[in-house]
């Protein structure tokens, strides 16, 4: 993405409660740049969508928590310092030291993290009882056919064997996507340590003392 689209981008999430974003086509390839713009500017992504015939929509609402605010203050800050948003993306990974004796493990880069955040969107609204039913319907569609078409024994063989991967994929699948669900997760808090480590944010100011009757050291 051009620093001038990244700039349109971010112009976007100037303070307004929600924020949307429709992709056409090959656009849908910005949306993880898209979610990290979005995260660091103080947004939470809220929902990742189809939207109409080819587009996609990201939903993006404001975070009003005081470290998100403040988060978001000290990003603006820096790509202000730097001149633009590529300026202040870290290294992907493959770029970090191979050293077998390292024991500082490598950088997960911004839109590495992004991509996480809606892989966990996905899995919020793609529930397992669902991945359970269509792999069993997908089963019997293909036992079925094989049964129609029994005369035809290697047709019927491998509607069979079809048959039996979608029957696996309703056993296995729901592990898989919770343990797929559970590293996104753990790669998300890995990512939010290391972005307090790196850029840390001031705590808020403690709150002025309440305004009341002044008394002096006598109590008077």
């Amino acid at each position: 993405m051009r620093d001038e689209d990244e700039a349109a981008v971010a112009a976007r999430f100037d303070g307004r409660p929600t924020v949307e974003v429709v992709f056409t086509g090959f656009g849908a390839m910005r949306a993880d740049r898209i979610t990290w713009i979005g995260a660091e500017s103080g947004y939470a992504l809220s929902a990742d969508e189809p939207y109409g015939r080819g587009q996609r929509r990201l939903l993006f609402t404001r975070d009003d928590s005081p470290g998100a605010r403040q988060r978001a203050q000290a990003t603006l800050a820096r790509v202000q310092a730097a001149g633009s948003w590529s300026a202040v993306a870290q290294p992907w990974p493959g770029t970090a030291s191979h050293d077998p004796s390292a024991t500082v493990p490598p950088l997960i880069h911004p839109e590495r993290a992004a991509r996480a955040q809606r892989q966990v969107k996905a899995y919020e609204g793609w529930r397992p009882a669902r991945l359970i039913g269509v792999c069993c319907v997908l089963a019997a569609g293909f036992f079925a056919l094989a049964w129609a078409v029994r005369e035809t024994v290697p047709t019927a063989v491998g509607s069979c064997l079809v048959g039996l991967l979608c029957l696996a994929g309703a056993a296995l699948g729901p592990r898989y996507t919770r343990r797929w669900h559970q590293e996104n997760l753990q790669l998300l808090e890995r990512f939010r340590r290391q972005q307090a480590a790196q850029f840390p944010v001031s705590p808020p100011s403690p709150p002025p003392p309440p305004a009341g009757p002044h008394h002096d050291q006598t109590g008077s």
